[in-house]
């Protein structure tokens, strides 16, 4: 296996650079995206014994700044408690697309790559039916069908590497987009139950 793949040429060096670019964003955003890590479970209802308790300081608020993204957007949202709704509302939304930013970020390079694959899978192989047929005529008359019939699969095994990993990037990708989406609007949905808590105080 090890010696069909590197018998593509030296496309296959691009393609197994692009597989390890696309595990290693795989598996970061899989870290990354926990819930536990984005909107920690009952975040908000510390937040609000907190206030309360009148223990909300500026302290506490960076140290949930540090600890999820839920937690930041929420101590943006304290922060501003004594403006009008409509400018919380007005940081909230900035606060969530930076949010955004960085969840998703590396993950249009998944797109990249799922894009970028194949097509230098299939150069790889043209690359390689071409010195199939520059050398066609030497080998027809040598009668070596068996190094022909070798040369051929030798040509068409970048387009094979290049679509497995094609095929994950692009699941991946649509996925880790889907995943954002519901973390954004978790993350939403509870700045909203906050800022209606601050407003009616």
């Amino acid at each position: 296996m090890y010696e069909l793949i590197l018998s593509g040429g030296w496309f296959i060096w691009p393609l197994l650079v692009c597989s390890v670019l696309m595990i290693s964003i795989i598996l970061e955003r899989l870290w990354l995206l926990q819930s536990k890590l984005v909107i920690p479970s009952n975040l908000l209802k510390q937040v609000v014994i907190l206030i309360e308790n009148n223990k909300f300081t500026i302290q506490q608020q960076e140290s949930f700044v540090s600890m999820s993204h839920l937690g930041s957007m929420l101590a943006t949202i304290y922060r501003f408690k004594e403006l009008p709704r409509e400018i919380i509302e007005s940081k909230t939304e900035d606060k969530a697309e930076e949010i955004r930013f960085d969840l998703e970020r590396n993950i249009s390079n998944l797109g990249i790559i799922a894009s970028i694959a194949p097509l230098l899978g299939l150069l790889g192989t043209v690359v390689g039916m071409i010195k199939v047929f520059a050398n066609l005529e030497s080998l027809n008359q040598t009668n070596n069908a068996n190094l022909l019939d070798s040369e051929i699969s030798e040509s068409i095994v970048t387009t094979a590497v290049g679509l497995l990993i094609a095929v994950p990037a692009l699941t991946a990708f649509h996925l880790f987009n889907r995943r954002v989406e519901h973390l954004m609007v978790s993350i939403q949905t509870e700045s909203s139950k906050l800022i209606d808590y601050l407003t009616k105080k």
